[in-house]
């Protein structure tokens, strides 16, 4: 069934080759809606009992070098597969376009993510992870706006150098295996019972988090953030914020901190300083932008800042919360980015001094903007609002001074997100070029968003599934890297009752 999972939408995107252009989007568009009922099916799989993984496939690819085609699923790549599967869905069939070869990127891009999530071996994961550069690369260059081969070369360059950092640490950690093991292993699994020497663990972590810094992107890794992000077509870029960034995250639980909990620990306070840094500055730079789009960039990098300050943390609260506001995030930044086209588009500018009257010609839009940008500030009762106070309570049990310095990144963001929806949803309308044209969202569009409305509510109310999806393998993560591992289950509760 993972097999299945992953070849889904690379067998789409052969498929769309052999089809006419005009059934490239509803084609596409039915294989990423699969991929997201498969993923959906697998739901009790990752959960059954025996192993660390739920489910597994592992078969030998290059056995020399102890390489194995090894997927595997649990409650941590589950919940992020689904998030995966749901924003592509919605992303893919967002924009009409005849160009099969942009549904053909999307449908690889899903893949390569899906693959990221699910490697079990961790040269696999090397590949998935450089692979997803090659459609994301091409979505910015090809469908871009006027910058685009500018933005797309510097996301290009961005991405591939330090991964050469990881693929040195990677083929470290496999020279460990073979010394202790006698042959060589890339498995996830068999490297978690290695004992690594503090200097090896201390420069393995360094190659891997600063891969991992530069795709979430943290400051001041994040130069090719707003390029990208202003320049890439609005589901591209839903995509690139919404799940490219959580694979980095995803590194740091699934491989950092457990396989070098002492470096962990040494590289913690270096990894909060520069979260802090993030948290303010994209939350201050995003308060002074006219660009509405990089309003939101800026805001997903002061909230990315936080998840990865509840990681560095290394508390059983600050590791659920973060995983919780992945999640969130994941769901909320979609939807924001994805409405905002919506706006740019009907109003024709992304100046926020040349916005106005939404709410009074496009209600309907500007309610659902509303909704996303209420949960983006935490509104309590909202997704937004479990998410971060469960994160900051994981974070203030350990470290307070670190808590009350992001609970500032709160307040700037009420002020900048509401500055956003005033500019765009209040004012006068401008009508020059768009005399009689209605700003108003398309039926379509309301059906694709819904759902993502629909869990920013439910996981508001109640986002307990998503903590109990993740207990096992983050008390796996806890044990390992020496922290207390017993859940918290007054911060769960009293979320759960907000």
């Amino acid at each position: 069934m993972l097999d299945l999972l992953f070849f889904l939408p690379i067998a789409g995107a052969i498929l769309l080759f052999l089809l006419p252009q005009r059934v490239a989007r509803p084609v596409a568009f039915a294989v990423a809606l699969l991929t997201l009922v498969v993923s959906c099916v697998l739901i009790p799989s990752a959960f059954s009992a025996g192993g660390s993984y739920g489910l597994l496939t592992s078969v030998t690819w290059v056995q020399a070098w102890g390489i194995h085609w090894a997927l595997g699923l649990d409650g941590l790549s589950l919940v992020l597969t689904i998030l995966t599967t749901l924003i592509t869905t919605v992303a893919i069939a967002w924009t009409p376009s005849r160009d099969r070869t942009y549904y053909v990127l999307f449908l690889l891009l899903e893949a390569f993510s899906l693959g990221t999530f699910l490697a079990a071996d961790l040269f696999m994961f090397y590949v998935f992870w450089e692979a997803m550069i090659i459609p994301a690369y091409l979505l910015i260059a090809g469908y871009g706006g006027q910058r685009r081969a500018r933005a797309a070369l510097k996301f290009l360059i961005y991405s591939l150098a330090p991964s050469l950092l990881m693929l040195v640490a990677i083929v470290g950690l496999g020279y460990e295996a073979f010394l202790q093991l006698g042959h060589w292993s890339f498995s996830l699994m068999a490297l978690r019972h290695l004992v690594l020497p503090v200097g090896v663990q201390m420069w393995v972590f360094a190659g891997f988090a600063v891969a991992f810094l530069v795709k979430i992107p943290v400051f001041p890794f994040h130069s090719w953030m707003p390029d990208a992000y202003a320049e890439a077509p609005a589901p591209v870029t839903a995509m690139l914020s919404a799940v490219l960034s959580k694979t980095a995250l995803y590194g740091f639980l699934r491989i950092a901190l457990p396989l070098m909990p002492v470096a962990a620990h040494r590289f913690a306070p270096a990894l909060a300083v520069l979260a802090l840094i993030s948290i303010l500055y994209g939350a201050i730079v995003a308060l002074a932008q006219r660009d509405g789009k990089l309003v939101i960039g800026y805001s997903s990098l002061s909230h990315l800042g936080l998840v990865l300050l509840g990681i560095a943390a290394l508390s059983y609260t600050g590791l659920e919360g973060a995983v919780l506001q992945m999640v969130n995030h994941g769901i909320y930044i979609a939807a924001l980015f994805l409405l905002f086209g919506v706006v740019e588009e009907r109003l024709g500018t992304r100046d926020l001094q040349g916005m106005g009257g939404l709410e009074a010609r496009g209600p309907i839009l500007a309610g659902l903007f509303l909704v996303a940008v209420l949960t983006a500030l935490g509104l309590p009762g909202l997704q937004g609002f479990a998410g971060e106070i469960t994160v900051l309570s994981g974070i203030y049990l350990v470290h307070p001074v670190w808590a009350w310095i992001a609970v500032v990144s709160v307040i700037l963001a009420a002020a900048y997100f509401i500055r956003l929806f005033q500019k765009v949803a209040h004012g006068t309308a401008p009508t020059e070029g768009h005399e009689g044209k209605r700003p108003e969202i398309g039926g379509v569009q309301i059906a694709l968003v819904a759902p993502l409305i629909l869990l920013m509510f439910v996981l508001g109310f109640y986002p307990n599934p998503v903590p109990r999806a993740v207990s096992r393998p983050l008390k796996s993560v806890t044990q390992t890297v020496g922290v207390a591992t017993t859940p918290r289950p007054a911060a769960t509760s009293e979320v759960a009752g907000k």
